[in-house]
């Protein structure tokens, strides 16, 4: 037969002892409620005024906390309650809590597969083949890949943009360069998107304009026509850089691709983390790009 045990505790203090000892002897599990009772808390109220009773549960001397504890065992039970007898002091002393056993005609829950133990022994990653591609050079990475970047100026119109990137689907971020081919900023394939649907379907972003500023900005979104008019601030990786590098700043500028320039900021090349990732982890054969798109 199952028993719950209910708990009123009265003296907060006794709960870690009284949790470790019901531990110990085998109780399965305790839950814990917070709770106040009811001619305490209403001469609590009377002193204080109706409008504290949000902190009702601040006050110190109305504080009080229920432990409910299903037990199947008799023997556990019994022990369970003689320690929570000497660890108040006894319940016949004021001020010590309340102690009920209830029958329990039907319990679910009770046994439950203890989770297996936490390996704790160093990660050993997946993909040893990281070991060997890391400290590759990202231009040395990026002639394995065979991904050539997607070049455009800054007055590239941006409708002209999508026929540059079909010619090359595995690029997704734009280098957006100066006449001399020198990197100013990249134009990631999302902000693109947003920036031509604008025109496309303008009651989508209208719906998300609830203040002033976010009429500005709906201003500023009508205004935009070139790449200079969306592109973020230029983010690169040396030709030197090891690709480990690359990947940190993938990551931290949240992009899918960097372009790759040399020591005066010329694009020399481009690396994907798509194409990085297939590459490292199937372990297979460099992926294939297609020939550069110049604007």
């Amino acid at each position: 037969m199952e028993y719950l045990i209910l708990l009123v505790l009265d003296d907060v203090r006794v709960l870690p002892a009284l949790l470790d000892t019901w531990r110990s002897v085998g109780v399965p599990g305790v839950t814990i409620l917070q709770s106040a009772g009811a001619y305490r808390t209403q001469k609590w109220l009377q002193r204080v005024g109706l409008g504290a009773i949000d902190r009702l549960f601040e006050s110190e001397e109305i504080r009080r906390r229920t432990l409910l504890a299903a037990i199947e065992d008799e023997a556990v039970l019994e022990r369970a309650i003689a320690e929570a007898e000497r660890l108040v002091g006894g319940f016949d002393r004021p001020e010590s809590g309340l102690l009920l056993v209830l029958p329990v005609s039907r319990a679910l829950g009770l046994h439950k597969p203890r989770p297996a133990a936490m390996d704790t022994r160093p990660y050993e990653a997946i993909h040893t083949s990281w070991i060997t591609w890391r400290n590759k050079s990202a231009a040395e990475v990026a002639a394995l890949l065979n991904l050539r970047p997607v070049i455009v100026r800054r007055d590239t119109t941006l409708d002209q943009i999508p026929r540059a990137l079909s010619a090359q689907p595995d690029v997704q971020v734009v280098c957006v360069a100066s006449e001399d081919n020198v990197l100013v900023g990249v134009l990631p394939l999302r902000e693109l998107a947003d920036a031509l649907l604008f025109y496309e379907m303008p009651e989508e972003f209208l719906s998300e304009v609830t203040d002033l500023e976010g009429v500005i900005e709906f201003a500023d979104r009508s205004r935009v026509r070139t790449a200079a008019d969306v592109m973020k601030p230029a983010v690169w990786v040396r030709h030197d850089d090891p690709v480990k590098m690359a990947f940190k700043r993938m990551h931290q500028h949240q992009l899918p691709g960097l372009p790759i320039v040399d020591e005066t900021y010329h694009i020399v090349g481009y690396i994907s983390l798509l194409a990085l990732l297939v590459a490292i982890c199937c372990q297979s054969e460099p992926l294939s790009g297609k020939n550069i798109v110049e604007p």
